[in-house]
């Protein structure tokens, strides 16, 4: 099925992992593909994928901190049907005393600033055309903190917030806002920015017992950006593997 043909869709964080895998699934469903990311080649070659699988897409270098991130999106994405905001960055991981203010505010702008950001810059289309999907990829992180990464937490906290109230706004307008609750998922961004103590302590209380799959988590996106998810808005979507449910889940192997 192919439920998302003539629907334009904009995917932030696209060059790799979970944008990738999301870029990907998209343009199956029917979506032209707008990509956005910092590195060059690597989005390039996701848009080779696509249109190797059969879709379309354009491929646009951007830092989403930058004012003239806008501007640019009115020539290369004039209609926005789906936004994506999956962007994010880390911080130094450690006490939040420790950590510089520069590191946490540039946390702030990108994973929070920037997705409120696109959703103001696509709203008012959506609106006149009388549909949107508005998906923020979220993490538990948001909901049950963590020592160690609190201006990650913070700023996924904060898309919750953003996501419930232009939900609220937005209700009558057939524009729906949701946000997708990650646990941890295995990236070559999450391999490489996580101890392997701590990845290990993730596994061990993830209920299923494993990490999660770009590839699963687009297939949720995929789900709340179809024309059927109409009456779906405001929702968190847990795709965690059940991480943060119940007090030993280790005791389930």
């Amino acid at each position: 099925m192919r439920e998302l043909s003539g629907k334009t869709a904009l995917v932030t964080g696209a060059a790799r992992g979970i944008g990738r895998a999301v870029a990907l699934e998209l343009a199956s469903a029917g979506a032209h593909l707008v990509l956005l990311a910092r590195t060059a080649d690597a989005l390039e070659s996701v848009r080779a994928e696509v249109e190797a699988a059969g879709g379309t897409a354009v491929a646009h270098v951007a830092d989403l901190t930058e004012p003239a991130l806008l501007d640019e999106l009115d020539r290369v994405a004039p209609k926005v049907d789906v936004l994506v905001n999956n962007a994010a960055c880390f911080a130094t991981y450690g006490p939040v005393e420790d950590v510089a203010a520069e590191e946490i505010a540039r946390v702030m702008e990108v994973d929070l600033l920037a997705a409120m950001k696109l959703v103001r810059h696509v709203l008012p289309g959506m609106k006149e055309r009388g549909f949107g999907r508005i998906l923020h990829v979220g993490s538990v992180a948001g909901s049950l903190g963590g020592a160690g990464q609190v201006a990650y937490s913070t700023a996924k906290a904060g898309l919750l917030g953003l996501t419930v109230s232009v939900a609220v706004e937005c209700a009558r307008r057939g524009v729906t806002s949701n946000l997708l609750e990650l646990g941890l998922v295995t990236t070559e961004r999450t391999s490489a920015a996580i101890d392997p103590a701590i990845r290990d302590a993730l596994v061990r209380n993830t209920p299923v017992g494993r990490p999660g799959t770009p590839e699963e988590v687009a297939f949720a996106v995929r789900f709340l950006a179809s024309p059927r998810a109409a009456f779906i808005t405001g929702a968190v979507l847990p795709v965690s593997g059940g991480l943060g449910l119940g007090l030993y889940p280790e005791q389930l192997a």
